[in-house]
């Protein structure tokens, strides 16, 4: 019989705020219950709140935002044959938050956003990988914003929100209708497998239901980077360009004339000259950082004046280093709306208003191959002579073989045609020459090399090879000569798109960004044959299913031809999709085959590295979240690890933590166990589990698991806490 839910709404008040570590702790009157929730929860002292049996909202102005249960969804990256599953989720493990933190610290170096913020993680459970490999946080707007107020400028209403014309009294009034997505951090391995579009999908879906400050939700979402103008994952994700944000090159050095004049490095009136302006908070923020760099360079107000006079985009670039704190320049601005009257408005206006796109990506060229490559009976062997000595003598004597002319036969007979723009793939074992046919195509004949038949080369044939820059420089100035947005293109259509490695010499580089750097070399140079010796063969798989997918899809757009040789391929075959493989056993042994015959024949050969999860009615579920079952039973003997444990059903699911796994027969089930079920004892849990086993007798081995919930409230009101182990 379904267990019913009290599901009686019942309103109170946040009286107490208090944050432990990666969790923070709220207490609500009347009743003084106290919970414990994420830090992202969108819930604040004062806050008016209606609790459940199952989650608690915060009571807008205009709707209800959950912040109880926290935010939990699943999706599978795939690849080729890569198949990933991954959370997305609102952080609740320590271990989650310190590899959250290690991930922020890598990218922003420690710089903190302040006010209110959200974030969602995406939880890897494989153990080879990274436990978290990306993160959004979402962030309350900045006040002013150039391409957002062009586009509020009109008549608007939805959900008692409504104002003609978007002045500084509704500016004022409704910012917080808006949300914003202040940092978009994806784990530099994993770029490419679509995890930055994926990231802003739920942080739509979180604001959506969510989110809310001063007692509003939003009803707009939105982002600026500088990074959209290379990597449109905001686009690809449903979000709008509206314009683009004003920056503040044309008036930098006029607004630090005038607050360094009116303040100087003293802070009196300055708290309420931002309330009274509103929109000088970043300004006051960019005197603070001039004042900071006067004092460590030893700088007078009007060198640095003269200075910010002199900045133009270019010189902006040259000085970043000094500069980068002060400056900001106009930047692509994206939105959505988050229900179907704000989307209305938002198209209607983006219609009305046609904004341009003032960066449109450069034009890569990469000249045609007139004709195909063609081998005709090719065949390659290695001669090479010893010097006559004693040893020498007693080997040829022993096995006819003579030191004056040693040849070893590698490929034998070959005869293939590689069209423009195809992907061939090279396989074989050490020594079965799949290195030496790569030098007979490329031309490269080493001391003792014999080619015999024909290698055509056809006309405007330019070939490069995946190989090491010489050059010391940074990454950027490896590719960028004259033209930075080229280089950052480039470097961003190979796959790098951090910018902390575009300062970075190519030995600084991991194994996959080497081949990320060596491609966007490649692409730079016009060359349109690309030859790559040991395809990734020092890659773990997820790098190479990234590394081969985004080498082929560069292949195929450009149409250029690739010709890649590696002892083995399992890892990426699915990815690089070869239109044909050149199998190289030995010299008498090869065979051509389609690619698509060829990944037929091959196998997915890694774990998915999915969560530990169970499935539950949806009545125990709901029993789990009131915190009456703490335990599940199932037949037979079966592990499970201390850890996270998803619980699920047809139509919701939920994470605990396993606390203990226990074996014990059907006849040794104990009242005690019958608690953590939910039930009042031990005769009525034997009955319960012979209805959903049928098969159960007293000897039968069952399998209990015991967990915890990591957030909320147990119905005796004590917290629980999500710390304990």
């Amino acid at each position: 019989m379904p267990l019913k839910s009290n599901r009686k709404k019942r309103s109170v008040r946040v009286v107490k705020v208090t944050w432990k570590g990666h969790l923070k702790r709220i207490t609500v009157k009347p009743g003084a219950k106290s919970f414990t929730i994420p830090l992202s929860a969108c819930v604040g002292e004062g806050d008016r709140v209606r609790l459940t049996d199952e989650d608690g909202m915060v009571v807008c102005r205009n709707g209800e935002s959950r912040f109880l249960q926290p935010y939990l969804e699943f999706e599978a990256l795939s690849l080729g044959g890569l198949n990933l599953s991954v959370a997305i989720k609102e952080i609740t493990e320590k271990t989650e938050f310190d590899a959250y933190a290690s991930l922020a610290d890598f990218h922003y170096r420690g710089h903190a956003i302040h006010g209110r913020t959200a974030r969602l993680i995406v939880r890897t459970f494989h153990p080879a990988y990274p436990q978290v490999i990306g993160y959004v946080e979402l962030a309350t707007p900045f006040y002013m914003n150039k391409a957002r107020a062009r586009v509020f400028d009109a008549p608007f209403e939805s959900d008692g929100i409504k104002w003609g014309q978007w002045d500084m009294e509704t500016l004022r009034q409704y910012i917080h209708i808006v949300v914003r997505i202040a940092r978009t951090v994806v784990y530099p391995e994993f770029r490419g497998l679509g995890v930055g579009q994926l990231l802003v999908r739920h942080a739509i879906e979180f604001a959506k239901t969510r989110w809310q400050v001063s007692g509003y939700m939003p009803l707009f979402l939105e982002i600026s980077a500088d990074m959209l103008k290379y990597v449109p994952f905001a686009e690809r994700a449903g979000m709008t360009f509206v314009g683009e944000t004003q920056g503040n090159l044309h008036r930098v050095a006029k607004d630090m004339e005038y607050l360094l004049g009116r303040f100087g490095s003293h802070r009196n009136g300055q708290t309420e000259f931002e309330e009274s302006c509103g929109i000088c908070d970043q300004q006051v923020a960019r005197k603070d950082r001039v004042l900071k760099l006067m004092a460590e360079k030893g700088l007078t107000q009007e060198q640095v004046i003269l200075r910010l006079k002199d900045l133009s985009r270019e010189s902006v670039l040259r000085e970043f280093a000094f500069f980068h704190d002060v400056v900001a320049l106009p930047k692509p601005h994206y939105m959505v709306g988050l229900n179907e009257s704000a989307s209305s408005f938002l198209r209607g206006r983006v219609e009305q208003l046609a904004p341009q796109n003032g960066r449109t990506p450069p034009t890569i060229r990469i000249p045609a191959m007139h004709g195909p490559i063609e081998l005709r009976d090719v065949s390659i062997s290695y001669v090479s002579k010893v010097r006559r000595t004693h040893s020498t003598h007693v080997v040829q004597q022993a096995f006819g073989i003579s030191p004056d002319d040693l040849r070893s036969d590698v490929i034998r007979g070959l005869s293939m045609t590689i069209e423009p723009g195809m992907i061939v793939l090279i396989v074989g074992p050490s020594g079965s020459g799949k290195t030496s046919l790569l030098r007979a195509i490329m031309r490269e004949v080493s001391p003792g090399m014999m080619i015999r038949g024909e290698v055509k080369i056809p006309r405007l044939a330019k070939l490069g090879s995946f190989s090491e820059p010489r050059s010391r420089k940074p990454l950027i100035e490896i590719l960028g000569n004259k033209d930075f947005h080229f280089a950052l293109y480039l470097l961003s259509l190979a796959g790098l798109s951090e910018a902390f490695l575009y300062l970075k010499r190519f030995k600084e580089l991991s194994a996959g960004q080497k081949y990320r750097a060596m491609l966007a070399c490649l692409i730079a140079a016009e060359k349109n044959v690309w030859l790559a010796d040991e395809f990734c063969a020092n890659l773990d798989p997820v790098t190479a299913n990234v590394v081969s997918h985004n080498i082929q899809s560069i292949v195929r757009k450009f149409g250029a031809t690739l010709i890649a040789a590696a002892p083995h391929s399992s890892n990426f075959v699915f990815s690089l999709r070869p239109d044909l493989v050149i199998h190289l056993s030995s010299a008498w042994e090869q065979e051509i085959i389609p690619g698509k015959e060829f990944c037929k024949a091959m196998t997915k050969p890694y774990w998915h590295g999915d969560p530990q999860s169970l499935r539950l009615f949806p009545e125990f579920i709901s029993e789990v979240r009131r915190g009456n079952k703490t335990a599940t039973i199932r037949p037979g003997i079966k592990q499970f690890e201390p850890g996270l444990l998803v619980l699920r059903s047809d139509k919701e699911m939920m994470t605990v933590r396993i606390v203990e796994t226990v074996h014990k027969k059907f006849s040794e089930l104990t009242n005690d166990d019958a608690r953590r079920e939910g039930m009042t004892d031990a005769d009525v849990l034997r009955k319960s589990l012979m209805c959903i086993y049928p098969r159960l007798n007293s000897k039968s081995m069952l399998t209990i698991i015991r967990f915890e919930s990591l957030c909320g409230v147990t119905p005796n009101g004590k917290v629980i806490s999500a710390s304990r182990r």
